[in-house]
């Protein structure tokens, strides 16, 4: 697909979003005296929604309390986990990607890196960057191309995006504001470590996109054409439609959905056995077998879909 078609789509995508638009569910039952709600964004949609969705504004007039995957306004939150992600981005032993890549693979990575990100990995300003791993690198391209995309797309254009403005509103109501991603202690990182890409297979990696990145980086664009669906079926309600587009990629990627859907269990249940609480979050991660809907029923729940 060209590129101005995908784009065309997603400008589309921004204009069918109505004020109907949402996947808000409902959870009740197993001895709650008041109803807790969740809500799963996409995250590249604007918070400036947030008023045209009424069940959104039901739930925050009944809720007490908020919880994220992340809190991304926290400074001395966001600060911790930097510091925490930074011992699982360095190489061991004081190496750099110089070291690893040898002399040519680093001049195709520095031009790649300058070109695309506009980070010259020759200037003393980037030096923090040539201790990073490789996966580092491969996880900033990619995202780089995406970025291309989201900044053509309206609703990312102030800057406002749907799970940043539910924080924000939330503390403006003197609402408590917690994670449902916690940071880390040293002893997990160290496990998480062990669990990492071998430097030598993160190197295959990232010289496979370097070396095809043109033809890497139109697979990234066209895979944004799966958005106008999932933007449609979003702002429709239409749940069922949306979990069977992004089942798929939920099963692919355990890591980023159901292990942590599993870890979130805990802190979702003890928060609604707390006070109302409203709960905002990606939501593919509603979705599937192991998703927070399908748990949360396991577990005894009533969860259901809140539609105007």
């Amino acid at each position: 697909m060209k590129k101005k078609n995908i784009i065309t789509a997603l400008l589309f995508m921004a204009a069918i979003v109505t004020v109907n638009a949402q996947l808000m569910f409902r959870i009740s039952g197993n001895g709650l005296e008041k109803p807790s709600y969740i809500l799963g964004t996409i995250h590249v949609l604007s918070g400036d929604l947030l008023d045209s969705i009424p069940a959104f504004l039901e739930a925050e007039n009944q809720c007490q309390q908020l919880f994220v995957e992340s809190d991304v306004t926290d400074q001395q939150d966001r600060q911790e986990r930097l510091a925490a992600g930074q011992q699982l981005m360095t190489l061991p032993d004081g190496k750099t990607i110089a070291d690893v890549l040898g002399e040519e693979r680093m001049a195709i990575l520095q031009e790649r890196m300058k070109e695309t990100c506009h980070i010259n990995l020759a200037d003393s300003a980037a030096q923090k960057f040539l201790y990073y791993q490789p996966l580092c690198f491969t996880y900033t391209l990619n995202m780089m191309v995406q970025v291309e995309v989201y900044m053509k797309y309206p609703a990312m254009r102030n800057g406002n995006m749907m799970d940043v403005a539910c924080m924000k509103r939330a503390k403006a109501r003197g609402w408590k504001v917690g994670n449902l991603d916690q940071i880390k202690t040293s002893e997990e990182l160290g496990k998480i470590k062990e669990t990492i890409t071998p430097i030598d297979e993160q190197v295959d990696t990232l010289m496979a996109l370097l070396n095809n990145f043109d033809e890497r980086r139109q697979n990234i664009l066209n895979k944004f054409e799966g958005m106008h669906n999932m933007g449609n079926y979003w702002s429709a309600g239409d749940y069922e439609s949306f979990e069977r587009l992004v089942l798929p990629d939920n099963e692919a990627s355990p890591a980023i959905y159901a292990e942590r859907n599993k870890k979130w269990m805990p802190i979702i249940i003890e928060a609604v056995k707390e006070m109302p609480t409203l709960f905002v979050f990606g939501a593919g991660h509603l979705t599937g077998p192991e998703g927070v809907v399908r748990m949360l029923r396991d577990a005894g729940y009533t969860v259901e879909q809140v539609k105007q």
